[in-house]
């Protein structure tokens, strides 16, 4: 029998020439990304342990997203001891202020991330980096394990085929399509798989489409997502002068389930507290009135979106209720935006306007009072997610937040967009 994408790379990663479903096998890593909030932990407690350095340092991606703008001593000293870490060569790819981002969007801009490589990241959103056609996995704690001995414990998982077809209409964006399709496979399906995505939908997805529809599948709790490699990934590796050895799964790989969608009639989708996946269409939340709107995250704060931002409020103002606020989720993609005259845009209408940052979805920018509602391009929507326990986060794509931003409720962008 055959193999899956994700069986080939973990086969690879452990040495041998095949991996069995649901075996237990200790892998070596490609790449190892971690932030500014969760590496400084990890190395205290490689401090209390008596251990100095981190493991394969050559393969070491570290950025500052979560605390960027803290005037918190401890947070200011564990961005010092990166520094120095860094100069002394024991992190080969250090983010620092004025090159950072949000860790799983940075290696996507630098081209540090290649097909078929195994990917161990600390952050939840990692699966997010199989848009390049890698397996990328969160660990959380389990990340200590990867910084000592350079190797990650894992079982090998069972991988799902997914199909997704069709056109989609306009004003409806990846981000609409991604929680739709994942909200239709459920955390039942979905949790400790991986989803190997085809169809005509996906392969007119450009980089940050997939990126998207990665990111989105970890809140049904997939072990990995990965839309397999094409031309796409060829001028993408051209583009950083790469080359790397595509992988695909065998003809008779032994995937668990095969699943279709249609998103051909798809309309705007919108994310009701406190589950990204209770989705409903935009259209039925629509006149609910907002206080906030955040266009920007890992998912949400993507080239794509500050563009599809750009056209819906070009010529408008935000609603003079309504506090906008725009996080490009790198420096890099902040440049670009720059260039192509997206931020002047956006300035324009009043947008609030940071750089590469978590910002509102950890909490630590423009918190919610108690009976507040913000829509977001973020990723989660749990009570407390950002401010107050009582406020309320919705979810949905950049036009939609836009519309809204604009209306001061909830709109559906096509109407803007007509």
């Amino acid at each position: 029998m055959g193999q899956t994408i994700a069986q080939k790379i973990l086969a690879r990663a452990s040495g041998r020439d095949r991996a069995t479903l649901g075996e237990i096998i200790w892998a070596v890593p490609d790449v190892v990304i971690n932030h500014d909030h969760n590496f400084p932990r990890y190395l205290d407690a490689l401090d209390k342990m008596g251990l100095q350095g981190v493991a394969s340092p050559e393969k070491q991606i570290v950025s500052i997203d979560h605390r960027p703008y803290s005037d918190d001593q401890a947070v200011v000293r564990a961005r010092e001891r990166m520094r120095k870490m860094a100069g002394n060569g024991e992190i080969a790819h250090f983010f620092d202020l004025g090159n950072h981002g949000i860790s799983h969007n940075v290696p996507v801009d630098q081209g540090l991330v290649k097909p078929g490589q195994l990917v161990i990241a600390s952050d939840s959103r990692a699966p997010a980096l199989g848009c390049v056609g890698a397996l990328s996995i969160a660990l959380g704690q389990g990340q200590l394990t990867v910084l000592v001995t350079g190797k990650a414990w894992l079982r090998v998982p069972s991988t799902i085929k997914v199909i997704v077809t069709g056109k989609p209409r306009p004003g409806v964006m990846s981000r609409d399509i991604a929680t739709w399709v994942a909200a239709g496979i459920s955390d039942a399906r979905g949790d400790y798989r991986v989803l190997e995505f085809y169809g005509d939908t996906i392969d007119a997805f450009g980089l940050d489409e997939r990126h998207t529809l990665c990111n989105v599948c970890v809140d049904i709790g997939v072990k990995g997502a990965i839309v397999p490699p094409d031309g796409l990934i060829e001028k993408y590796l051209a583009r950083f002068g790469h080359t790397a050895e595509f992988v695909y799964s065998d003809a008779d790989a032994p995937y668990e389930e095969e699943m279709r969608f249609d998103i051909s009639n798809l309309e705007p989708q919108i994310a009701l507290p406190p589950d990204p996946m209770n989705i409903r269409p935009v259209s039925q939340l629509q006149g609910q009135k907002v206080n906030q709107v955040f266009i920007g995250s890992c998912i949400g704060g993507k080239l794509e979106d500050l563009r599809a931002a750009a056209q819906v409020l070009k010529g408008h103002k935000v609603h003079p209720s309504v506090h906008l606020l725009v996080i490009p989720a790198t420096a890099e993609i902040h440049r670009q935006a720059l260039a192509e005259g997206l931020i002047g845009i956006l300035a324009a209408a009043n947008a609030n306007i940071a750089v590469g940052a978590c910002g509102p979805c950890y909490g630590t920018i423009a918190p919610l009072a108690g009976d507040e509602v913000c829509v977001a391009t973020s990723t989660r929507n749990e009570n407390g997610r950002m401010g107050s326990v009582n406020a309320t986060v919705l979810l949905a794509s950049a036009a939609t937040a836009a519309a809204t931003a604009i209306r001061g409720v909830v709109t559906d962008p096509r109407e803007l967009l007509a």
